[in-house]
C-alpha cells in the first residue's frame, strides 16, 4: 500500500511538472508553436488546400508559405524549416490548414496526447497486466509526463500519434491491429520492426491488412496531393538525410548514427550497433511467445536503428518500457519501480547539454532491451 501511495504521489507531481513546463514553453515568448514540427505539417496541408501538391517537397514553395504562415523566423538560419512527412499525412491534415495556426495545433496535439494515452492503457494490459486499472492509470499518466513526451507534445509532433496506434495494434485481434498498423505509416519509420514480429508471430491477416491501409494512404496521397508528391517524397528524404540539411542535428540524435557521429568513430559503428540491437529483439522473439514482449523489444530498438531518431522518437521506447514490466511477471513491482526512477532521472533532459540528453535516452532504450531480452529467457516470459 505504501508503494502504491508513493507511486500515486509521484504521478500526481509528474503531472503537474510536465503541464507547468509545456505551458511555460508554449505561452512564453519562445515562439514554439511557430517554431513546432507541427507548424511544417500545417504549412504542407495549406500547399495541399492551394491545390499544389506537386510542389509540396521543393524547398521554395514550402518557404514562401511558411513565410506567409509565421512570418521570417531568424532562428531558421539555413532556410525554412522542412516538411519531411510523407504527403499522405499532408493530405490528411488539410482540412487544419483552413484553421489558424494555433488550433490546428491544438486539435492535432490533444488527438495525438488522446491516442497515446489510449495506445497506453490498452499495452499495460497485457496478457498479464500491470494489476488492475489503478496501475494502467499510473502507466498512462508516467508515458504522458515523460520528457520526451512533453517535448512532443511542445512540437506538435506526429509521433504522439503514431505511437499510440501503435500500442494499440499490440492489444487488438487481426483486422483492428492491421489498421492501426497500417495507419502507422504517418510516420512510416516507427512501425516496421513491430510489422516483422507481426509477421514472424503469424499473424498474417494484420499484416495484410496493414497494407492495404498503407496503400489506401497512398492512393489518397496521390488524389489529395498529387502523384508528383508521391514521387518525390524518396528524392527529399535523400535530401534530408544529410549531416548539414535544415533541422538535421545528427549529434542530437538517440541512436546508434548519433552515438558514431558522438563518438568519432565512423559509419562502422554504427553499422555494427544496429546489427547488435536487431540480433537482440532476434533472440528475444525466439526466447519467446509473448507477442507483449516481442512489442516491447521492437518498440524499444526502433529508436535506436532508424536513421533519423530525436528526443520525441523516445515517446514509442516509453511504451516497450510499460510493456517489459507489464510480462516481467514476479518482477514486476521491482521493474516498475525502476521505470518510475528512469522517469524522474529523464527529467534532467531540459537541464543537460542536448548531447548528454541523447547519450542518457540512448542508454535506457538499450538498458530496457537488455531487460527485455533477459526477461524473454525466462518461463514466466514465455508462459
Amino acid at each position: 500500500m505504501t508503494l502504491t501511495r508513493l507511486a500515486g504521489a509521484y504521478a500526481l507531481v509528474a503531472l503537474i511538472v510536465a503541464v507547468v513546463f509545456a505551458a511555460a514553453i508554449l505561452g512564453g515568448p519562445f515562439r514554439a508553436v511557430e517554431r513546432s514540427d507541427y507548424m511544417t505539417y500545417h504549412v504542407a496541408a495549406r500547399i495541399v488546400l492551394a491545390g499544389d501538391g506537386a510542389c509540396l517537397y521543393d524547398a521554395g514553395c514550402q518557404a514562401t508559405v511558411q513565410r506567409e504562415l509565421i512570418g521570417e523566423e531568424p532562428s531558421f538560419e539555413s532556410g525554412a524549416l522542412p516538411f519531411n512527412s510523407p504527403p499522405w499525412l499532408a493530405a490528411l491534415v488539410a482540412p487544419l490548414g483552413v484553421l489558424p495556426l494555433g488550433i490546428g495545433f491544438a486539435i492535432f496535439t490533444a488527438l495525438g496526447v488522446a491516442l497515446l494515452a489510449w495506445g497506453t492503457w490498452r499495452a499495460a494490459a497485457g496478457h498479464v497486466g500491470w494489476g488492475g486499472p489503478a496501475a494502467r492509470a499510473l502507466a498512462v499518466v508516467l508515458v504522458l509526463t515523460a520528457w520526451p513526451t512533453v517535448m512532443a507534445v511542445i512540437r506538435g509532433q506526429s509521433t504522439l500519434l503514431v505511437a499510440g496506434l501503435l500500442g494499440l495494434s499490440v492489444g487488438m485481434a487481426r483486422y483492428r491491429s492491421g489498421l492501426m498498423l497500417g495507419l502507422s505509416v504517418l510516420k512510416p519509420t516507427l512501425g516496421p520492426i513491430w510489422a516483422l514480429w507481426q509477421l514472424v508471430g503469424g499473424h498474417r491477416r494484420a499484416v495484410g491488412t496493414a497494407l492495404l491501409v498503407a496503400l489506401a494512404l497512398v492512393a489518397l496521397a496521390a488524389v489529395v496531393a498529387s502523384p508528383q508528391s508521391l514521387v518525390d517524397y524518396p528524392q527529399h528524404l535523400y535530401r534530408v538525410a544529410g549531416l548539414d540539411a535544415p533541422g538535421v542535428h545528427v549529434e542530437e540524435m538517440i541512436n546508434w548514427r548519433g552515438a558514431a557521429l558522438r563518438l568519432g568513430a565512423g559509419a562502422w559503428l554504427q553499422a555494427a550497433g544496429t546489427a547488435i540491437t536487431l540480433a537482440g529483439v532476434g533472440w528475444t522473439w525466439w526466447r519467446t511467445r509473448s507477442r507483449h514482449l516481442g512489442a516491447a523489444a521492437a518498440f524499444l530498438a526502433t529508436p535506436l536503428v532508424i536513421p533519423h531518431a530525436n528526443q520525441h522518437e523516445f515517446v514509442l521506447a516509453s511504451i516497450g518500457i510499460v510493456m517489459v514490466v507489464a510480462a516481467a511477471g514476479d518482477r514486476r513491482v521491482a521493474l516498475a519501480s525502476l521505470a518510475i526512477a528512469a522517469h524522474a532521472i529523464l527529467w534532467a533532459g531540459p537541464v543537460m547539454e542536448a548531447t548528454a540528453s541523447a547519450w542518457m535516452l540512448f542508454g535506457a532504450c538499450l538498458v530496457w532491451l537488455a531487460i527485455a531480452a533477459v526477461l524473454a529467457g525466462r518461463a514466466e516470459a514465455g508462459a
